[in-house]
């Protein structure tokens, strides 16, 4: 009995030390981040919220082209390795076994949380049409850490695995003895590497595929074996993108309307272009699905009203209009827009999505949920006295929680021009025309009297005595918007 409660004691323990503290990361090589460098070795140290340790030699290298601009925060590359410098995965605060991993500095996100909240959304909104060992998961993970440059404090950070092979389980180069075999493929829309996209063709020893004017391609796997026979679906893609015909056969369009109707409701414009998504496919080998395209988001943090550069904030954020993403879709997605049957589908789909995964309730809780994580461990507080210290600073906002209350309301208002564009409420199609008739209706009504918090409740059923404004509440059996 003696030693079951010794052991409930250290458990608690270790839940109140773990919930005061984030993750620690330690980065240590000679010189110091600069832009377009090669990796530079040296070592990591990482610290989780129970004090323990992974330690491992490592690589590092600056990354991404608008958060190049901060180098007082830089994000960056990390690759893990061996004392004889040989690649090897780790398994890192409980994310998959991985041995490349990303650094987001979240520089130009005013609340250092868009990208990790909306990967968290679209992990839960959108699956691969595909079973995989990590169940079937069509987006990156990861958990916020505060970060060290040799031994220089540079602030909050979140470490991401990676989108690559292993995660959407693109099947191998295959080893014979007439050569290699190319079968699954991934490709990355948008580039740095080449920066002459005037011209169409394949650059950088075949790494780089420039189809169309200004349209550039990277081979990111198998980036080993570069070469024309790589890129084979990519080239055939582009022959007939704006085939319907084609498309219906060489795309899963469930992925397709989950991705249209993802970056509609949180106006994500940096995503629905040219840039910041990945095609893949399992096996090009092969004549069935297994050769078909899957998209895959990336970099999503000029989601939620937000804007390339940080410059939209205390409630001022991006207006980019529900009709106007759709409008200026480009293939494959404005290729299925023609088609009546599609546009049904993403209607039919909001409906789920709207009680789900992008539920008001869900997304701000989500929000919440990592306001919350910051001050309690006061990382949000020494970030802000870090940068009260530099003359250039990162995009940051001095009242975390007033700003995230903006951002639910952004994406409240967001959430009934969504429903407005679909003409649909809480209970399915309204074929009002009055479009204020439509506007958030969910047979809620926002609570205006403090008087009214008494007998509150969540939708765990947990009673609540400090309510958050933007926030679904149950009081006497019916949902509220305090």
């Amino acid at each position: 009995m003696r030693k079951l409660l010794l052991y409930c004691l250290l458990a608690m323990m270790t839940v109140c030390i773990s919930a005061d503290k984030l993750p620690v990361l330690r980065v240590s090589f000679p010189g110091s981040f600069k832009k377009d460098m090669d990796y530079i070795h040296g070592n990591m140290s990482l610290t989780d919220e129970n004090g323990h340790v992974v330690e491992l030699p490592a690589k590092f290298k600056t990354r991404g082209a608008t958060a190049l601009n901060y180098s007082m925060k830089p994000s960056f590359n990390m690759k893990l390795r061996t004392e004889d410098n040989v690649e090897i995965d780790s398994t890192l605060l409980g994310l998959r076994s991985c041995s490349s991993w990303i650094l987001d500095a979240m520089a130009i996100d005013q609340i250092c949380m868009r990208n990790r909240v909306c990967f968290d959304v679209w992990n839960a909104f959108s699956k691969l049409p595909y079973p995989t060992s990590y169940g079937g998961r069509n987006g990156i993970i990861g958990k916020f850490v505060e970060v060290y440059i040799n031994d220089k404090y540079t602030g909050i950070y979140c470490l991401n695995d990676r989108v690559n092979r292993k995660l959407l389980d693109l099947k191998k180069v295959k080893s014979g003895e007439t050569g290699d075999t190319i079968r699954g493929g991934l490709y990355k829309h948008g580039t740095t590497d080449y920066g002459d996209q005037s011209t169409p063709g394949f650059f950088c020893d075949y790494t780089v595929y420039v189809p169309e004017w200004h349209d550039a391609w990277e081979l990111t796997y198998p980036e080993e074996l570069a070469c024309e026979a790589a890129w084979e679906p990519l080239v055939n893609y582009y022959k007939s993108k704006k085939s319907y015909a084609y498309v219906s056969k060489n795309f899963f369009e469930d992925n397709l309307v989950d991705y249209a109707l993802f970056i509609a409701a949180f106006s994500i414009s940096d995503n629905w272009g040219n840039k910041n998504s990945y095609f893949s496919v399992r096996n090009m080998r092969k004549d069935d699905d297994k050769a078909w395209f899957v998209v895959t988001p990336w970099d999503l943090d000029t989601s939620l009203g937000g804007s390339y550069n940080g410059s939209k904030y205390g409630g001022n954020y991006t207006s980019w209009g529900v009709a106007d993403v759709f409008k200026s879709a480009s293939p494959p997605f404005s290729t299925c827009l023609s088609q009546a049957s599609f546009k049904n589908r993403l209607k039919q789909r909001w409906i789920e999505a709207r009680e789900g995964a992008l539920a008001i309730d869900s997304v701000a809780d989500r929000l919440y949920k990592y306001c919350d994580l910051f001050y309690r461990t006061r990382a949000w507080q020494r970030q802000r006295t870090w940068m009260s210290t530099l003359k250039y600073k990162p995009k940051h906002c001095d009242d975390l929680r007033s700003e995230v209350n903006l951002v639910v309301q952004w994406y409240q208002n967001r959430f009934a021009e969504m429903d407005e564009y679909f003409g649909v409420t809480a209970t399915g199609i309204n074929d009002a025309t009055n479009p204020q008739s439509l506007k958030l209706d969910l047979d809620l009504k926002p609570v205006r009297d403090r008087s009214m918090v008494n007998g509150l409740y969540d939708l765990q059923g947990r009673k609540i005595k400090n309510p958050v404004k933007g926030h679904l509440y149950i009081k006497n059996g019916k949902k509220i918007l305090y």
